[in-house]
């Protein structure tokens, strides 16, 4: 036994009781945590018999019997008897190992009373890590079957990954039982152990070993997924071995360990990510509020993200994620000792402030939107934040934890639609506002869904030729009760609840039919212009999406036209430009709508793949009610041709629009006076007809 004397200091590191017993049942080897479960010293034990350790010797033998017929190890609850006389309930696995013409039995012992010693012993496996780095390293990596049986039989997954590259070096046979895979599909892709992480744990583990400083050793819990897709918590020890590069680790299941029921419960009432309360610990916290000081005041705050969306989906979640750690450090350190705040869900945060005075409330309000003013540094690249906050107060405006976060929610989005970055308190007529969303929302999901959605279309004429250059599609809500839902009602509420993207996609094929149509009927080239939102253009996808269902389509781009308004420009320029510059590039023409009602700003016209100004209906339908209005149409009409585009006039609805318009080279009309919008069948079925009355109108 002596050549094996230093695996067994091995084993003496081992939280778990070790035993190595002869076809007898007599101990051949105890290691120190046996010793301790049991209350002998390690030398009193060996030679003893197994069975004068047990309370009921049968549950051993069949045990041992079972196992030298079956070749199969098992594991069984058993009760040992303790020097003193009490009873050790434990859980003990049997393996049997045959090494140079000896049967030995291997046994595994787990100590269910005392899993405070366990948690112990584990904390100590550090000392195991960075005593034994070498000697473990060297017998890991070794073929000598012995030692690999041992390990096999070791409930702990061993293991070692790459310190730079985190690919796996090696893991022990116990990996297959936490995972459900085999060892060697661990070992043949060396980065399945960081798919099998939970989602929202992935950035956790990743920042847990960038900060894992050489020499150090530190525990980390989280959880992972296991093949069958059940979720199981982890409890890992690591150790950054400075020479050899690697990251070394012994890692425990502990999703039913009594032991971790504390942990549980922090996480159960906790943000992972963040370390915040989470919503359920705000629910205890308005109960507690609620049942021991019912007549004390206080507000609420509803905070939320502006714009966070755009982060993620740009810069991906793993940055997102550590916006988020840091709006929290910024959020605790902002408020007063002994409020309370909590991540409600997503990039939204509720806040409780202890002290109801109006004046206080706006303080904090306002040193909250300041704080997320100051840049957020993230790999040398800044983000710039800004936050919008609804308050609400307890107990003037709700008398329940639900509506107390419902007004305030309510009030935050009245924040937003006021632009955003900053503070709006709740008020009884925000509900109206609710109501009015909700009713138009659920119009949008019977359009949907009962295929209520119409195209019209309304001719594009060439004001020297009176050729109709094209077609704008306009989109129509005819509900078979409620009549024509006008689109400025429908498209603010589908971009907020993001129904915009079913709505587009419906308005895209509604147009490439009525391009398939058109095409079919003349050869003349044309294009059909669809309105286009900022939302949708915020999309990383949404130009390949529209190619690929053009491609699909056999349309070639160039009859499709994008048409976008100004406020869609500037609400994110240099997104929205991206994304324009791509849609040209594929031979898609840009016009930007309503131009001169939104910024007017004429300085980033130069820098946009604009090439047609489209001049809102509103200077038109004035033009010989006030001499400014025909000074602005000159005005857009000689900087556009200047800047090489291409100008169109909506809203010509009277004869003598269409002189003044010529004279100042307008180059394309739109109006009800020329042709009101008609559905896809009315236009193909009277396009004779329209061409001929158009031209008997400019002869008036």
């Amino acid at each position: 036994m002596q050549t094996e004397a230093p695996l067994y200091d091995v084993l003496n590191y081992l939280p778990d009781g070790i035993i190595m017993l002869d076809e007898r049942g007599v101990i051949l080897f105890a290691n120190d945590a046996f010793s301790e479960m049991v209350g002998y010293k390690s030398d009193l034990l060996l030679g003893l018999n197994m069975l004068s350790l047990l309370a009921d010797i049968t549950v051993f033998t069949e045990c041992i019997a079972k196992v030298m017929k079956e070749g199969q190890s098992l594991d069984a609850e058993t009760d040992f008897l303790h020097r003193d006389g009490h009873i050790v309930q434990a859980v003990k696995s049997v393996r049997m190992i045959r090494h140079n013409d000896h049967t030995r039995f291997f046994v595994n012992v787990r100590n269910l009373t005392d899993l405070i010693q366990f948690n112990k012993e584990l904390r100590a496996s550090k000392e195991l890590i960075e005593l034994q780095a070498a000697e473990l390293s060297f017998l890991l990596n070794s073929k000598h079957q012995e030692i690999e049986d041992i390990l096999s039989s070791i409930d702990e997954v061993i293991w070692y990954i790459h310190n730079q590259t985190l690919s796996l070096q090696y893991v022990n046979k116990a990996v297959e039982t936490i995972f459900g895979f085999t060892k060697e599909t661990f070992l043949s892709d060396t980065t399945l152990w960081q798919q099998q992480i939970h989602p929202e744990d992935r950035s956790l583990v990743q920042m847990f070993f960038e900060t894992l400083a050489p020499g150090q050793s530190q525990e980390i819990r989280f959880r992972i997924l296991h093949c069958d897709g059940e979720v199981r918590w982890l409890n890992s020890r690591i150790h950054n071995h400075p020479k050899l590069n690697l990251f070394i680790g012994i890692t425990s299941d502990i999703t039913c360990s009594k032991a971790q029921s504390e942990e549980i419960a922090f996480l159960a009432y906790h943000d992972p990510l963040t370390h915040l309360p989470n919503r359920a610990k705000l629910k205890l916290q308005l109960e507690n509020r609620f049942e021991h000081a019912p007549n004390s005041p206080f507000a609420l705050m509803f905070l939320d993200l502006d714009n966070f969306k755009n982060i993620n989906d740009t810069m991906g979640h793993k940055i997102g994620d550590k916006i988020l750690i840091e709006v929290s450090r910024r959020i605790r350190e902002t408020v007063g000792k002994y409020d309370f705040y909590a991540r409600f869900g997503g990039d939204e945060f509720v806040i409780l402030l202890q002290d109801a005075d109006s004046a206080s409330i706006d303080l904090t309000a306002q040193k909250l939107i300041q704080v997320f003013k100051e840049p957020c540094t993230l790999n040398e690249t800044e983000f710039f934040l800004s936050a919008s906050i609804g308050i609400v107060l307890y107990p003037d405006d709700a008398l329940n934890g639900d509506d107390l976060i419902k007004h305030a929610d309510t009030a935050m989005y009245e924040a937003k639609k006021k632009g955003k970055n900053q503070f709006a308190y709740y008020h009884t007529s925000m509900e109206r506002a609710i109501h009015h969303f909700m009713y138009i929302e659920s119009l949008i999901r019977e359009g949907l869904t009962q295929n209520l959605f119409e195209l019209y279309f309304q001719p594009l004429i060439d004001s020297k030729t009176l050729r109709m250059e094209g077609y704008e599609a306009l989109l129509r809500l005819k509900h078979p009760h409620k009549g024509f839902i006008p689109p400025d009602t429908i498209i603010p509420v589908a971009e907020a609840n993001g129904d915009i993207h079913l709505i587009g996609d419906k308005v895209l094929s509604q147009a490439c039919d009525f391009i398939d149509a058109l095409r079919a009927l003349q050869d003349e080239p044309f294009f059909v212009a669809i309105n286009v939102s900022a939302k949708q253009l915020q999309r990383n996808k949404f130009v390949q999406e529209l190619f690929d269902y053009l491609a699909l389509r056999s349309i070639p781009s160039s009859y499709l036209k994008v048409e976008v308004t100004e406020s869609t420009v500037m609400e994110n320029i240099a997104v929205v430009s991206q994304q324009l510059s791509q849609l040209k590039a594929g031979g898609i023409r840009i016009s930007l709508d309503d131009f001169g009602t939104g910024y007017s700003s004429f300085a980033y016209l130069a820098q946009l793949p604009i090439d047609t100004l489209k001049i809102d209906k509103s200077f038109i339908l004035a033009l010989f009610k006030d001499n400014s209005n025909r000074h602005i149409v000159e005005a857009i009409s000689n900087l556009a041709h200047a800047l090489g585009m291409n100008v169109t006039a909506e809203g010509v609805e009277e004869a003598q629009h269409y002189d003044f318009l010529l004279e100042n080279n307008i180059d394309t009309l739109q109006g009800y006076h020329l042709c009101r919008p008609l559905p896809k069948d009315e236009i193909l079925n009277n396009m004779q007809k329209i061409l001929p009355v158009l031209r008997e109108y400019t002869r008036q």
